[in-house]
């Protein structure tokens, strides 16, 4: 059972599914929409050629930019008693001005300090071009008060521009994004803003890259299990949803990550493969252990938009947290 705390309209209402529970105070009037244009490498629009497939994401969510699903959100855990609480949407202030980003970024911290010692939090990030803002996100509390959070390759690299973090000078990736250098930006999360040091007061300890062609685990040292498989069952989903399948089919995909990788884009590092008949390569780098495992990509790929959430929510379903030592107050 899964409880939603969001704008909910007649027409979402109608589409969820019966083990989806909607607090009466989230349900509205009138749907809220986005709008999302996905088109391939090659499509043409007048007399502009894509040189890339895309998507161009046109938002009218007023009731997630300005949070409003927080009150309802905390007062209906009591009740529910969650064994996981995903939150997302944090993005989606970015536009309302710095006035709405000082007010919902305190609340928002504070709603999560009501659920932090009770559940385990993952935090869903999604693309941001203000750099204040992500280091509001990133400095105010909100990513070291979650346990687990999930983010792409344009994500990953701004968070390290914003941050002043390893590789910050980069403008963006060359092709697929080079494995030493993400390794590195995901040991500096972890040891700048996670709980990698056990006198840190940080709880995150988890990260989920997706990139098209390859996924990575990094989780610090005796909070995680099972991770191997959750990192393989979030690949398996990006095949299967992209191509409209719900088995792999090998006819239709393609392995675009590399064979050989690099643990680090500085020295010492040490060299990485592929290993088809164990598809899941593992290092450590301090008291931090990264997991690597291809994708194998759609070549025609006919869904996209929704597909880093259910990566990141198909490597939670396999997840298992070990229980930690009670906080003391």
């Amino acid at each position: 059972m899964v409880l939603l705390c969001g704008p909910v309209g007649p027409k979402l209402h109608e589409m969820l599914d019966e083990q989806i529970v909607v607090p009466p105070e989230s349900l509205q009037e009138m749907d809220e929409y986005h709008l999302i244009l996905e088109y391939k490498a090659g499509e043409q629009w007048g007399q502009t050629r894509a040189p890339q497939a895309n998507r161009f994401i046109f938002s009218h969510d007023v009731s997630n930019g300005e949070m409003r699903a927080l009150k309802t959100f905390v007062a209906s855990l009591e009740e529910f008693q969650p064994d996981l609480v995903v939150l997302s949407g944090l993005h989606m202030m970015e536009g309302h001005g710095r006035h709405i980003w000082d007010e919902k970024l305190k609340e928002a911290v504070a709603s999560i300090s009501d659920v932090r010692h009770q559940v385990p939090i993952h935090l869903e990030l999604a693309s941001m071009t203000d750099k204040d803002y992500m280091n509001r996100v990133m400095q105010e509390q909100v990513v070291p008060m979650v346990c687990s959070i999930g983010l792409n390759e344009q994500e990953l690299l701004f968070l390290s521009q914003a941050g002043a973090g390893p590789h910050s000078e980069m403008t963006s990736w060359n092709g697929i994004p080079d494995v030493g250098r993400v390794s590195d930006i995901l040991l500096w999360i972890l040891e700048t803003h996670g709980h990698s040091d056990p006198e840190s007061e940080a709880d995150l300890t988890r990260i989920h890259f997706h990139t098209l062609a390859y996924h990575v685990m990094a989780t610090v040292n005796g909070h995680w299990d099972n991770q191997p498989a959750a990192v393989m069952a979030g690949a398996r989903i990006a095949s299967t949803q992209a191509c409209g399948l719900q088995t792999v089919d090998v006819s239709k995909v393609v392995l675009k990550a590399p064979l050989e990788f690099y643990s680090s884009h500085h020295e010492p590092r040490e060299i990485l493969t592929l290993n088809p008949g164990d598809p899941v390569t593992v290092w450590r780098r301090g008291n931090v252990t990264l997991y690597l495992t291809p994708v194998l990509v759609c070549k025609e790929p006919l869904r996209t938009v929704g597909l880093g959430d259910a990566i990141s929510a198909e490597g939670l379903l396999y997840s298992e947290m070990r229980p930690q030592q009670p906080f003391l107050d």
